[in-house]
């Protein structure tokens, strides 16, 4: 496989994953190019127009410019090129508009890491008043409140994560949202108690230990983006629950 057709099918896979999990269309998937000077950008929606395909990509440069690409340009682009400007090790950018985390901003209640797979959250989550990203200062103020984490929330608007790779940011939005909806659950039957500092690190320590014989916690993105993706290959779809 040629590795364009590569990239698409793996971004095609990141959307349905999404819309599937977030029940959702609005949002896109992006990835730095191999070259570092641009990214490659699909919504999670379908194309309006029948002719243009379903995986064809936007490509723009790192000041939000679109290079390349049928679909309409994007109102928001500034919360995916002030991520990729701002932070080297970002191989990947997403923004959706999760419900539940949505919810949380909504009333200033925060991600915490309240289980294992939040984890991935222990340097905080950011969130902001409302933003749109359709220019410049709403993404340099969205990756500001982001700050050393992998993740903001945008008030009345949605999300933006980030991953060293499409897969890690893909897995790191539905944990986002998985993470908040555990924290309304839970709050309806008392406080959440989030894990603490200590445990947080006993549990970095010794993940994937076994699988890879170091430690390493990014190891259960992998598996889930492995897992999710055969299903969708397959036609078929997980519980939401």
């Amino acid at each position: 496989m040629n590795p364009e057709r590569e990239l698409k099918e793996k971004m095609s896979t990141a959307c349905a994953i999404l819309q599937w999990e977030l029940a959702n269309m609005w949002g896109h998937v992006s990835v730095r190019t191999p070259e570092g000077n641009g990214f490659s950008l699909m919504p999670i929606r379908r194309p309006v127009d029948p002719n243009v395909p379903a995986d064809e990509l936007l490509e723009y440069d790192l000041d939000g410019n679109m290079v390349a690409g049928r679909r309409d340009a994007i109102d928001e682009i500034f919360f995916y090129s002030c991520p990729y400007r701002a932070k080297d090790e970002v191989g990947a950018v997403i923004h959706c508009h999760p419900e539940m985390a949505t919810a949380l901003a909504a009333v200033g209640r925060e991600i915490q890491p309240i289980h294992t797979s939040s984890a991935r959250f222990d340097k905080g989550v950011g969130i902001t008043p409302f933003l749109y990203g359709y220019w410049l200062e709403h993404g340099e103020k969205a990756i500001k409140a982001m700050g050393d984490g992998c993740a903001v929330l945008i008030r009345g608007h949605g999300a933006i994560v980030t991953g060293k790779s499409l897969e890690e940011a893909c897995i790191n939005m539905v944990q986002l949202e998985r993470t908040a909806k555990l924290i309304l659950t839970s709050a309806s039957f008392g406080r959440p108690q989030p894990l603490s500092a200590a445990e947080l690190e006993e549990f970095k320590s010794v993940a994937g230990l076994r699988a890879r014989g170091k430690a390493d916690p990014a190891i259960a993105s992998f598996m889930e983006w492995s897992y999710y993706e055969s299903m969708i290959k397959r036609g078929e779809r997980w519980s939401r629950l």
